[in-house]
């Protein structure tokens, strides 16, 4: 039935074989890849989990309990929490931002640093809140491992469900939050910021972030950039229209190779979390100077933040930066050619929670 696609009478009669023998290991497995398809995947976890302690040697299930914590908890994460210049700059952001005995809402609790962060930076509470059950389940312990479980408090909830009252006892003085993906957009970033500073935020209370941008400039190619992003002659084939069908947008991480630009980098737009208005839809041409002669293989992309005041963090990829944010890249049809004082003209389009970049021709 499960090979069929029939998941929910998969699942049944898979219940029914436990119902029968409660002890069938196989069965738990069954019930766990199957769950697994179905999106259930806390469900999952359990299946599968209990089919390995009934045996322990049942490789299929360990196999997939790792694809289920790989669903549940992408591994970006580890990155993240260790990207040391990103932990480094909300600290200060945090520590210049907080006044003694403040109020703090973080949106998006990770491990749960930002709100350890606040309280020893003179938060007196912190209310924390985290989508992910998995994640929330393991702050809560994180937090309470290091002493903070009296200060703070962790609700599996979306920011956009919390009330004041209820989940809130009072409007927050400062809301910290860092849920922007590697292009600023992509994780409802504009419509969850300005549903917690319109309900959640004290009138003229503080944000971190406040503001940011998403930059662009035009890439060098080089010979390791084109190895990653382009297919060409392998001895005497001629392997290049297999790029046809990969696509031209790349989420990659670029900084083991030698990075430059083309061009000076340009903001190709930007965002006032302080405003109250959300960008559903817009689009412009940007023109482009050329600032030296080279091949140009595309566009690349990165963020820009302003976490508080004159505090940035930015993953300009040819500074040699080692942030965990990748800096995407949209390849041009074929590399152009290109001269000092060309202007290339790149039609930018941002939607609420995506953004897109082409070559105007």
């Amino acid at each position: 039935l499960r090979d069929l696609g029939k998941l929910e009478e998969a699942k049944l009669s898979i219940r029914k074989a436990i119902e029968l023998k409660p002890d069938y290991a196989d069965a738990y497995f069954n019930l766990g890849n199957t769950l697994r398809g179905l999106g259930k995947l806390q469900d999952a976890e359990l299946s599968t989990r209990k089919a390995i302690q009934l045996n322990h040697d049942l490789v299929e299930a360990k196999l997939n309990l790792n694809l289920i914590a790989m669903k549940q908890v992408p591994r970006w994460h580890i990155p993240m929490i260790n990207d040391r210049e990103r932990n480094d700059t909300y600290l200060q952001a945090i520590r210049l931002a907080i006044k003694e005995n403040q109020y703090v809402l973080e949106i998006g609790t990770g491990s749960g640093l930002l709100s350890m962060m606040a309280i020893d930076e003179g938060a007196n509470k912190v209310i924390t809140c985290e989508i992910n059950k998995s994640i929330s389940e393991i702050a809560k312990k994180i937090i309470s491992k290091n002493g903070y479980q009296e200060k703070i408090t962790v609700l599996n909830k979306k920011s956009t469900e919390l009330n004041v009252g209820n989940d809130l006892f009072q409007k927050a003085d400062v809301i910290i939050s860092e849920i922007f993906s590697s292009e600023f957009v992509g994780e409802g970033i504009q419509s969850s910021i300005l549903d917690a500073k319109e309900r959640l935020l004290k009138e003229g209370g503080t944000m971190i972030p406040e503001a940011g941008d998403i930059k662009i400039a035009l890439l060098k190619s080089n010979s390791k950039i084109e190895e990653l992003l382009l297919t060409g002659m392998f001895n005497k084939y001629d392997l290049s229209d297999f790029t046809q069908i990969t696509g031209n947008k790349f989420i990659n991480k670029v900084n083991h190779l030698d990075v430059s630009f083309l061009s000076k980098d340009t903001i190709a737009f930007s965002f006032n979390f302080y405003s109250n208005n959300i960008i559903k839809k817009k689009e412009k041409i940007i023109e482009v100077p050329i600032s030296e002669n080279g091949i140009c293989i595309g566009i690349i992309t990165w963020i820009k933040v302003n976490l508080y005041h004159n505090i940035y963090y930015e993953n300009n990829p040819s500074s040699g930066n080692k942030s965990h944010w990748s800096t995407p890249i949209y390849t041009f049809k074929k590399p152009l050619k290109v001269s000092k004082g060309d202007i290339i003209k790149i039609k930018a389009t941002l939607l609420q929670d995506q953004v897109w970049f082409e070559l105007i021709e």
